[in-house]
């Protein structure tokens, strides 16, 4: 993930490709899926902890078997 201004992106793949994150509704964004895996808008949500610091993020499309959640050490 990306803070450019305004704009938050979150960059995926072997030949990174950069995605525009949309805000849906509290620490919950969205993203277009694109290429043969598209499956249309994927949420994106973050969790954290009583300091306001980010310990999760769980990226809707590759979650399927349980292997989209990227937890902070």
């Amino acid at each position: 993930m990306t803070a450019t201004g305004d704009d938050l992106t979150l960059r995926l793949g072997p030949r990174p490709m950069t995605f525009r994150l949309s805000h849906y509704d509290g620490d919950t964004f969205f993203y277009e899926t694109v290429s043969e895996n598209a499956t249309g808008p994927s949420g994106v949500t973050f969790e954290g902890d009583e300091n306001g610091r980010t310990t999760s993020v769980t990226i809707e499309a590759l979650d399927a078997n349980g292997l989209g959640t990227f937890r902070r050490p």
